[in-house]
């Protein structure tokens, strides 16, 4: 048992139960719980679970396609972009599954200079990247000010019409004087990822440093919200535990969250323990590809409002198929290279830092339009606006943020087809664009039109 005061949201006892009684659903039983998805209401604990049991291949089927009308119900048919930027490995944790961990001697430890921060922006920039998420180790000593720095940095950086219009950050549990800091630069969300929330499993991978503190980690957005900060992303790293409990527990935590603030998790990051030098060869609870997809798919149903995030580094590309069970963001692209220059590498073979993905920015927009037919978008209209928290969640209940949402984002989409695709992507680009906008309904399509014409017109972050 663990040593340490699980928060009174996370009832350990109840999601077990939860586990345990659910059956697979009748047909009747099923559509029941997807209809009230598809209504927009959150699912309880034994729902929830109920899902998890589901193995027919017909029953599998309607979760997905439910999944995938929520979403599109919610956020539209658009996939937002982002780059991850590797700031540091150095971290003074030890978390036996990353290669970053403290005692990893198989990796370069670098701390990306002031020039080399600007560098990496300017090439983001240049493949038409608007949002970064900034990623880092467990810094040693918190070094707030360090992330602060490059926050300042990547927003006075200009490439042509380009810009970085966003800024998010992965980071620690930090005190209320070190949000101030944070909130200062205009950091967007803080992204306080809980990998998992089983206390037992938690503590047989984080075995020293600032991460091993489980109860300081699965409070760590509250005290965000409480210090400020308008938005929290949550986190699973699927394979350290159950992943059925793991998606229990995280429904949990955006309900308490939603309670409590007002606001649930903004986003959802979803991604799988894979090996990495120098870290655990195989996850402890292995997520196999149709699961890894159930993860999402239930995740969307269950918690409709909040953004789910997948990453094109997963494996046999499976992101592909999660956008359409529920995705709403991709991080993406983030070798343009930004790293290329860092050497020599120790460790046998040498081992880069970080180690990177070969998918480009350009690759992923062409599958969303060619194969997936989403509509990519870089728009960052909400933070323009000044629209977080409460008031963002309150938009998408509403169901506001799918009017706006295409618009400013086919006008997003325009700018980087018009700037930064190649002559192909950019044909699908326009292709998909009168495709989508005469789907619209009128008021969404007038407000796209009046957008679009003066993107074309050489104008840039246009947004209504």
């Amino acid at each position: 048992m663990p040593n340490f005061s699980l928060p009174s949201w996370l009832d350990v006892r109840a999601i077990e139960e939860a586990l345990s009684c659910a059956v697979a659903p009748d047909a009747a039983r099923l559509k029941g719980i997807l209809d009230k998805s598809r209504a927009l209401r959150p699912l309880t604990l034994a729902e929830t679970a109920t899902l998890m049991r589901v193995t027919s291949p017909d029953g599998l089927l309607a979760i997905m396609h439910a999944a995938d009308e929520v979403k599109q119900r919610v956020y539209g048919d658009r996939i937002v972009l982002s780059a991850p930027l590797h700031l540091t490995n150095h971290c003074g944790s030890e978390c036996l599954y990353c290669a970053n961990r403290k005692g990893n001697d198989m990796v370069q430890r670098k701390y990306m200079t002031s020039p080399e921060i600007s560098e990496a922006g300017r090439k983001l920039i240049r493949q038409g990247h608007k949002r970064v998420f900034l990623v880092t180790g467990q810094l040693p000593n918190a070094d707030v000010e360090y992330l602060a720095e490059a926050v300042s940095i990547l927003y006075t950086l200009y490439e042509g019409d380009g810009e970085i219009r966003r800024v998010n950050v992965n980071v620690g549990p930090l005190a209320a004087d070190q949000y101030d800091i944070l909130r200062s630069v205009d950091v967007g969300s803080v992204l306080l990822y809980q990998d998992t929330y089983h206390p037992e499993h938690y503590q047989a991978v984080h075995k020293a440093g600032p991460k091993a503190n489980y109860e300081r980690r699965i409070n760590a957005a509250d005290e965000a919200l409480r210090a400020g900060m308008g938005d929290v992303g949550l986190g699973l790293l699927l394979g350290l535990a159950p992943w059925q409990f793991d998606v229990l527990a995280l429904s949990l935590h955006a309900a308490h969250l939603a309670s409590v603030y007002g606001t649930g998790g903004h986003t959802v990051s979803m991604h799988r323990m894979r090996p990495a030098p120098g870290g655990l060869a195989q996850a402890p609870f292995p997520v196999s590809d149709q699961d890894f997809l159930r993860c999402v798919a239930i995740t969307r149903l269950a918690i409709p409002y909040t953004g789910i995030i997948l990453s094109s580094r997963e494996p046999s590309g499976l992101w592909r198929d999660g956008c359409g069970v529920g995705c709403s963001q991709l991080l993406t692209g983030s070798v343009a290279n930004p790293y290329e220059d860092w050497s020599p590498l120790p460790g046998p073979g040498g081992v880069p830092f970080p180690i990177g993905e070969n998918c480009h920015v350009d690759d992923v927009v062409s599958f969303l339009l060619e194969e997936a037919r989403h509509l990519p978008s870089f728009c960052t209209a909400c933070p323009r606006l000044g629209r977080s928290g409460v008031e963002f969640l309150s938009m998408v209940r509403e169901s506001g943020m799918k009017g706006q949402c295409g618009p400013n984002s086919i006008a997003s989409f325009l700018e980087f087809l018009l700037n930064y695709a190649t002559p192909a992507t950019r044909r699908l680009g326009e292709a998909l664009i009168e495709e989508k906008l005469a789907a619209m309904p009128e008021p969404d399509k007038g407000a796209a039109v009046r957008l679009l014409q003066k993107v074309r017109a050489g104008r840039v972050d246009e947004f209504i």
